[in-house]
């Protein structure tokens, strides 16, 4: 019962710092993309 709570818990502290890491990286590609690319076509 125990253990099983706590299997939960770092299966749901995984997805947690997977998901974490896929919007960090979402936001720095969005930010290159919007520093880098942007100016050069002249839009956001």
């Amino acid at each position: 019962m125990h253990t099983e709570e706590e299997k939960r818990f770092r299966g749901w502290r995984l997805l947690g710092v997977c998901a974490m890491v896929i919007v960090a990286l979402a936001v720095v590609a969005l930010l290159v993309d919007w520093l880098v690319l942007g100016p050069l076509a002249g839009r956001v």
